[in-house]
């Protein structure tokens, strides 16, 4: 009887003992973190939850040593690490009754993480991605920073037209005329349908002194209709000023098939066609002026024109 009554005390108090684990305090946890170069990471916040009871909440920060300290009751805890350039760690971790327990953490950077999955796509991929950002600077017409991203996608891919077209611009713009013409060749050999890659090549061969390839890609460039009107525009100016009507009229006319809404070509035009005496072709092109510019620089002179011309009518 003494025996039963001394085991039935024993095990009250073992369920006591193991009912109060939970409240009782278990140990210290330090928390080590580092970067993927194991280098500590400072200013790491740390959520600590209770698994089980959401509503315990401590948070803590990591020092210069990417170290931060806590004492815990028994239970399993739910820790996430947070910082800004960092992906977000989270991991369960419960206390070693009185006794010290050390958690190496690894956060990994972001940019880190991103060559990471970037090193699993295939070349083609990392190419797209990379011409893809290219363009976000050539949106904001910051060719200085797209550059090495274009060199980037071609190597990675060598069949990305529009890539090498950029690089071509680009290194006619810095008077890298050697570089130019491979780029653009390039370019026009895998997309013979772009028509500025023609222009910007005979510029290339323009500024290279090379008369025979500038005229071959310039008239290429012409039957694709890729010229800026205002070449077309300037050119016919120059044979106004040279008293030459017949080949300012032609160009003023290319002028318009580039750019029918080419205001300016229909004002010349109007005061060539009053030099040949065509009054009523005068009063037709300068009527047009006015529509597509009624405020623009030539209007006044328009307005009195017509005025003038048709006051018998």
């Amino acid at each position: 009887m003494k025996v039963f009554k001394f085991l039935t005390v024993f095990a009250l108090i073992l369920v006591f003992t193991v009912k109060s684990f939970a409240g009782i305090q278990a140990g210290m946890i330090i928390f080590k973190v580092v970067d993927e170069n194991k280098k500590p990471i400072e200013g790491v916040k740390i959520t600590i939850t209770m698994k089980k009871r959401k509503s315990f909440h401590k948070e803590l920060v990591t020092n210069k040593k990417g170290v931060a300290r806590v004492t815990l009751n028994i239970a399993t805890y739910i820790v996430k690490f947070e910082k800004e350039g960092y992906v977000t760690y989270e991991t369960l971790t419960k206390p070693i009754i009185s006794d010290k327990k050390v958690e190496n953490i690894k956060l990994m950077s972001l940019k880190a993480a991103a060559m990471q999955e970037e090193s699993k796509l295939s070349p083609e991929e990392r190419a797209a991605i990379a011409f893809n950002q290219a363009v976000e600077f050539l949106k904001k017409k910051d060719d200085k920073g797209a550059y090495p991203l274009l060199k980037k996608a071609v190597e990675l891919n060598p069949n990305l037209a529009y890539a090498w077209f950029h690089l071509g611009r680009i290194d006619l713009i810095n008077n890298k005329l050697d570089d130019a013409e491979r780029e653009l060749l390039k370019a026009i050999d895998l997309n013979g349908t772009m028509g500025h890659a023609y222009v910007l090549l005979a510029d290339v061969y323009k500024k290279k002194g090379d008369e025979e390839n500038y005229k071959k890609y310039h008239k290429k460039a012409e039957e694709m209709g890729a010229i800026d009107p205002a070449e077309y525009y300037n050119k016919a100016v120059e044979y106004i000023n040279a008293g030459n009507d017949k080949e300012a009229k032609g160009y003023l006319e290319k002028t318009l098939q580039v750019d029918p809404k080419y205001a300016d070509a229909y004002y010349q035009l109007g005061l060539l066609y009053l030099r040949l005496g065509d009054m009523n072709k005068c009063v037709e092109m300068l009527k047009k002026y006015l529509e597509l510019a009624p405020n623009g620089k030539y209007a006044g002179d328009c307005q009195g024109l017509i005025q003038g011309l048709t006051a018998g009518q």
